[in-house]
């Protein structure tokens, strides 16, 4: 019996170690080598800066990942860190710098065969050209681009959204409302609510340049609901400015246009963006002086 057992607790011992062994056999995954561990966990933390709209905290963690992926000669990735370093270098108001580092972006992705890249740095250069006011710049890149467009459905929106502004500036408005319209659509088809938004405020934005102010503070309305709903901040502020400006210019409901424009140039204030706060101020106090209200300074102005 004794033998018996013996054989017993060795079948027993003996399957054990198969298990084990084939356990064993299973190799854990390489460890992630330290300079792409650590280029990833900086290109994570200036995403999370950048969505934040903490620009100036973005721009160095972007710049300090740029480094990383060249080190790296990793050029896919060197060109989305140049494409969003340049993101925040807009952001802060230098033109300049953003437009060299889109520009660099695009000559990789272009090297890369990468359409989509290619497309997202163009994009951004006509956001760039049209806010540094660049108007030679930006019709030579129009023009460049000619009658290209996108495949990718969301860049062909974003594509004519910039375009339709571009007509909007220049005062071609037929062809800026079917770029709008055209644009509008497409990120209604790929669920893209806060593109949907930005078409229907740049809507709203047309109408105010053909003078039609009363649709414009309808459309302005619109865009703000749709800010709200996504939790837009920047969006909002926008909405209430030019909802109250249009109103303003139409002369109607001027009591509405006043408290807009109160709570648009005190949302500004706290979103650190005074340029745009001046401007409503400024719209503020010609709606109350229209009522016939002693405007005041700043601080009378309750902002």
């Amino acid at each position: 019996m004794g033998r018996e057992m013996n054989r017993a607790t060795w079948r027993l011992i003996s399957a054990m170690s198969l298990v084990v062994f084939g356990c064993s056999s299973a190799k854990p995954p390489k460890p992630v080598p330290l300079p792409i561990e650590t280029a990833e966990r900086g290109a994570a933390q200036a995403a999370k800066s950048s969505a934040a709209g903490n620009w100036q905290t973005a721009a160095g963690q972007w710049q300090s990942a740029l480094q990383d992926y060249r080190l790296l000669n990793d050029r896919a990735h060197e060109a989305v860190a140049l494409h969003n370093l340049a993101e925040a270098r807009e952001q802060l108001g230098d033109f300049k710098t953003a437009h060299g580092l889109l520009e660099s972006a695009a000559e990789i992705n272009s090297a890369l065969k990468k359409e989509d890249q290619w497309w997202r740095n163009q994009i951004g250069l006509l956001q760039v050209e049209a806010k540094a006011e660049s108007t030679n710049e930006l019709a030579a890149r129009f023009e460049k681009l000619g009658s290209k467009q996108p495949a990718n459905r969301t860049l062909k929106a974003l594509f004519l959204n910039e375009r339709g502004l571009w007509h909007s500036r220049t005062g071609d408005f037929g062809a800026a409302g079917a770029d709008l319209s055209n644009a509008l659509q497409l990120f209604t088809v790929e669920k893209n609510d806060s593109g949907a938004a930005t078409v229907v405020a740049n809507q709203a934005l047309l109408l105010e340049r053909q003078g039609k102010h009363r649709e414009a503070a309808e459309s302005w309305r619109l865009a703000q609901n749709r800010f709200e709903a996504l939790a837009n901040p920047s969006g909002i502020a926008v909405s209430m400015a030019g909802r109250g400006r249009s109103l303003l210019a139409a002369q109607d409901q001027l009591p509405v246009a006043e408290d807009l424009l109160r709570r648009a140039a005190r949302n500004f204030r706290a979103l650190h963006d005074e340029k745009e706060a001046q401007q409503a101020a400024e719209l503020l106090r010609k709606a109350m002086e229209l009522q016939g209200k002693n405007s005041g300074d700043a601080t009378g102005l309750g902002l």
